[in-house]
Parts: structure tokens; C-alpha cells; sequence
């Protein structure tokens, strides 16, 4: 019996250990995935676009599948070596379960097939996958701070190397690999990533991280006030104009949260506002898109600006949520079925999605027109969500987001503090409001990465004698 034990502690000990180096695994292939395949895959130059196309390369997604399904079957076992399954009766795995009912239901009552919503399942649950496996590993903050540590060091890789696009320009952007030179024509730095979308979006979640780490102690030396100064420049240098606005809301529940320091929280309010609105001041580029992006804007609303124009001088995304709005009210309740509009699994599965005979009906012409935006997906989560899964989808969605947080806001609100209750709150008023305008819930870097600060919450709430923060001096308390 006693050896029986001693295997048992020896196998779990290792499913932990193993669960630790995937995610650091996957925490690095998220963050390179977009560098990876551009410069390993091919490129050729369109005379007709007149822009390089780039032929990405296929085994840096094939690795992340692996390293997603290792993790969920590594995850499974040890929840059962650990006999933890109890663990997972909270309100929000049966909200997961509800959210996974409800868009199973949409896929069938829309004709997706088998296949068609498996996939569509992978990728909207593959950050959830990452949420439970922090739950069954249940680490220390000493244990797990190498991940956090790995992810901010990429981090501010990033920003260094975006630093330098945005003031060098264009030899910078090909000397790490971009052969597409659009975002630094636009003056917009990317560093290793894809978009700079995506660079705003990792910034914002660490000025957040940092800003709860910030308000959470009593004295902050000047290497944090320094190290946040310099993942603002990166927020700014993107010129993410969303992930600047989820910024400032996040951090602004964060203040609310914490109720106290307020002066230090407006300075660092201050430090992203004044930080994220430079480039308008320095660089011609971006005051003549955000003019631009404006002008489209109110066009698209059909508020007269300037002289007439065109749909492709008007936002993309708004001339999208109209025609979105029109056949949501065509399937208002289960839409029409996962895998279906818009999005990663849609356009692999079929590239003439938007010509659906349902879109055709209700849209007229040849359905849901793209007008020859360059994307082949629909950049917006919430639209996509509603139109395939209805407002049964969203709300299931919405309902599971609010139970995994609330536990997190509640120590928050209850004991003034703690990084990462405080980091929790304001990363999924973060996620919501740039899932209105980028398909960050879905993409493959955002939610892995929020993910693991909402599962390594919950795995801190969830251990003996801690309130699931750290604390003031960056170590956990016992409040028992």
C-alpha cells in the first residue's frame, strides 16, 4: 500500500511537471507562431495587389494542435491521479458545459457538420484548455512566477524590437524577417508579431499585469515605474487604438477595485494616455490613418464627412456589423451554426463562406460582401459569435466569462488588493472590448495568454490559507 502511494506521488509530481514545461512550450510557440511562419514559409510579390503574399509555413500550427492536445491529456490524467474531478462542479464548469450544449445545438440546427463543429469547438475552448490545466496543477506564486517571467521577458522583447521598427522604419521591420512592408508604411510597429494589433494586445495585458502588481504594494521602486513607462511605448508604438482604450478601462477597474492609491493609479492612468497618444504628435503616418480611420468611421455611420465616398473609404468593420445586424435578425436565437461565418475554422473550410445561399437570401447580391477587404476572416468576435451561435451563443459565452472573473473580482473588492485578482478584473474588461473590434477571443495568441492569468487565479483561490493574490511584498498571505 505504501509503495502504491509513493507511485501515485511520484506520477502526479511528474503529470505537474509535465503540464508546467507545455505551457511554457505553448506560452513561447504562441508568441513566435506568427515570426515562425512567415520565415519559414515562402513569399512571392502580386503584380495585381502589388504587395508580397506570403505562403506560410504549416509546422509551427501543427506543433501548437500537439502541444494543445498533449496539455488537455495531460491535464485529464492528472485531475485523476489527483481524484480532483470534484473541483469541476462550480457554477462556471457548468456554464462551459451550457456554452458547449448551446453551440453544439447551433452547428446542428445549422447544417455544420461533425467535423465542421469539432474544429469550431477547438478554437473557441483552446484558452480554456489552458484555464484548467492551471487549475489541476495548482502552483505557488514561487512555483509559477518562471512563466510569468518568461511571458513578460517576450514581452519586452517585442517592445524593444518595435521600438526600434517605429524609429528606424522600414530596414527595421525587413531586418527581423517582414517581407510585407504595409505596417511600416502605415507607421505602425509589430515587432516579432503578426499585427500590430496583436502587439497591443500582449502590451495592454502586461501594463494591466504590471499596473495590479503596482497598486498591490506599498513601495514601488523605480525599475517598475520604468519597466511600465517602456510597455506603454510599446502600446503606443502600435498604434492599436482599441487595445489603448481596453487599456484605460481595465486599468480603470482596476483603480475601482483596488480603493486606494488613487494618485498613484491616475499616474499610471496618465502614463498610457500620454504615452499612447505620442505617435499622433511625432509621426505623420499615424495622424494621417487616425484621420482617416475617423473619416471612415462617420462615413460608415452616414454622417457626412468631407466629400462623397465609397465603401472602401468608409470602416470596414462597421460596413460588417450592419450586414451582420441584418442576418442576426434573419436567426436571431441559434444562429446559423458554428464554423459557418467568418472566422479561422469557416475560411479553411470553405473560402467562399460569405456566398452561403442563407446570406444570399437575406443579404441579396452574392451574400455577405467582404468589399475586397484583404482579410478573408471577419475581424470581430462578437459579430462572429452572434451570427453563429445567436443570442443564445453570446449570452452563454458572457455568462461563462462573468462566473470564471467573479471569483477573482469578489477577493479583489474584498481584500483591496492582491496582483492577481486585481489582473483578472482588468483583463476581461480588456478582452471584451477589443473582441468588438479584433477576433482576440478566438486568435491564437490572446487567449492562452489570458486564460493563464484567470487559471492561475483560480488555482491561488482554490489552495488552503491563501486570498489567491500577490500580496505586498509579492507573496502570498495567509488569511486563515
Amino acid at each position: 500500500m505504501q509503495s502504491s502511494g509513493v507511485a501515485t506521488r511520484s506520477a502526479a509530481t511528474l503529470l505537474g511537471k509535465s503540464i508546467f514545461v507545455l505551457l511554457g512550450l505553448l506560452l513561447v510557440l504562441v508568441m513566435a507562431e506568427g515570426w515562425l511562419v512567415t520565415i519559414f514559409g515562402s513569399s512571392h510579390f502580386n503584380a495585381g495587389t502589388q504587395k508580397t503574399v506570403i505562403d506560410e509555413a504549416g509546422w509551427p500550427k501543427t506543433l501548437k494542435s500537439v502541444i494543445y492536445f498533449a496539455l488537455f491529456g495531460v491535464t485529464v490524467a492528472k485531475l485523476t491521479i489527483d481524484r480532483s474531478w470534484g473541483m469541476l462542479r462550480s457554477k462556471v464548469d457548468i456554464a462551459l458545459a451550457v456554452l458547449a450544449l448551446v453551440l453544439i445545438a447551433a452547428g446542428l440546427a445549422g447544417g455544420s457538420s461533425a467535423t465542421l463543429i469539432g474544429q469550431a469547438l477547438f478554437v473557441y475552448f483552446r484558452g480554456a484548455i489552458v484555464f484548467y490545466a492551471w487549475r489541476a496543477l495548482k502552483p505557488s506564486w514561487e512555483q509559477a512566477r518562471p512563466l510569468f517571467w518568461l511571458g513578460g521577458g517576450l514581452v519586452v522583447l517585442n517592445v524593444l524590437a518595435a521600438l526600434w521598427q517605429f524609429l528606424a522604419g522600414r530596414s527595421a521591420y525587413t531586418a527581423v524577417g517582414w517581407p510585407n512592408l504595409q505596417w511600416a508604411d502605415e507607421g505602425r510597429a509589430q515587432g516579432f508579431l503578426p499585427h500590430p494589433n496583436d502587439l497591443g494586445h500582449v502590451t495592454g495585458l502586461m501594463v494591466l499585469g504590471l499596473a495590479a502588481w503596482m497598486l498591490s504594494r506599498e513601495n514601488m521602486k523605480r525599475r517598475w515605474w520604468a519597466l511600465f513607462v517602456l510597455i506603454a511605448a510599446g502600446l503606443s508604438v502600435a498604434s492599436s487604438k482599441h487595445s489603448l482604450l481596453a487599456a484605460v478601462a481595465g486599468l480603470g477597474v482596476i483603480a475601482v477595485l483596488r480603493r486606494g492609491r488613487f494618485k498613484r493609479a491616475i499616474a499610471l492612468g496618465l502614463i498610457v494616455a500620454v504615452i499612447g497618444g505620442a505617435p499622433m504628435a511625432f509621426s505623420p503616418e499615424v495622424r494621417y490613418q487616425l484621420s482617416y480611420r475617423f473619416e471612415g468611421l462617420f462615413n460608415a455611420l452616414g454622417i457626412k464627412w468631407g466629400k462623397p465616398q465609397t465603401s472602401n473609404d468608409q470602416e470596414i468593420r462597421i460596413l460588417y456589423a450592419k450586414q451582420g445586424a441584418k442576418l442576426w435578425a434573419a436567426s436571431p436565437v441559434l444562429g446559423y451554426g458554428v464554423g459557418q461565418f467568418g472566422g479561422i475554422v469557416a475560411v479553411k473550410a470553405d473560402p467562399a463562406w460569405n456566398e452561403d445561399p442563407r446570406f444570399v437570401e437575406v443579404l441579396g447580391g452574392k451574400g455577405f460582401d467582404k468589399l475586397n477587404f484583404e482579410a478573408t476572416s471577419v475581424d470581430m468576435f462578437w459579430l462572429h459569435l452572434l451570427v453563429e451561435a445567436g443570442a443564445l451563443g453570446i449570452l452563454a459565452y458572457l455568462v461563462w466569462l462573468g462566473l470564471m472573473v467573479a471569483p477573482l473580482v469578489r477577493s479583489a473588492w474584498r481584500d483591496r488588493g492582491g496582483t492577481f485578482p486585481l489582473w483578472a478584473a482588468g483583463t476581461v474588461i480588456f478582452a471584451v472590448v477589443i473582441a468588438a473590434w479584433s477576433p482576440s477571443l478566438e486568435d491564437p495568441l490572446f487567449p492562452p495568454l489570458m486564460f493563464s492569468v484567470l487559471g492561475f487565479g483560480w488555482a491561488l483561490l482554490s489552495s488552503a490559507g491563501t486570498i489567491g493574490a500577490v500580496a505586498s511584498e509579492g507573496r502570498e498571505v495567509d488569511r486563515t
